[in-house]
């Protein structure tokens, strides 16, 4: 596994280009989101860093259920380029409160990427339901059903 007490990376310039289309993925170019790399169905997943988050779909960091690590926003890394090694070069953007709530929480951390991709699976297979309709509108998954082996067939 790639995530050792959740080390935090930045995606690259190389990813937002490929992905400018996207719109549901975060882009602050100024001050790029920070992310958490988990492996999982022999994809690496990055997990932003978020404030204001209005869901349930998030490993939440403050006791207000505002911050924390977004599921909806989660995208695989196709290409190594897509990370940005040099990560030092930016500012932390995590507090000590967060990176404490986060510390050796892999495992939980981890069932919540799981439980958002069945979710999200599942959803896609049922969208005549409305919270499907909104799971699957909002989610960056939806960029990736090809890499996710995902089969848009509903189930009535």
């Amino acid at each position: 596994k790639i995530v050792k007490n959740l080390s935090f990376y930045f995606l690259s310039r190389y990813f937002y280009t490929d992905y400018a289309g996207c719109s549901e993925i975060e882009k602050k170019f100024d001050r790029p989101y920070a992310v958490v790399l988990i492996e999982y169905e022999d994809l690496t997943f990055a997990i932003p860093l978020r404030s204001h988050i209005s869901h349930k779909y998030a490993f939440f960091t403050n006791k207000e259920k505002t911050k924390g690590l977004d599921y909806s926003k989660a995208v695989p890394i196709l290409k190594d380029k897509y990370i940005e090694l040099q990560a030092q070069k930016y500012p932390s953007t995590i507090s000590q409160s967060e990176r404490q709530m986060l510390y050796n929480k892999t495992k939980e951390v981890e069932k919540g990427l799981i439980d958002y991709i069945d979710k999200y699976r599942n959803a896609i297979k049922k969208r005549h339901i409305y919270a499907n309709q909104q799971l699957c509108k909002f989610s960056c998954l939806k960029y990736f059903h090809t890499e996710l082996e995902i089969d848009e067939t509903p189930i009535i």
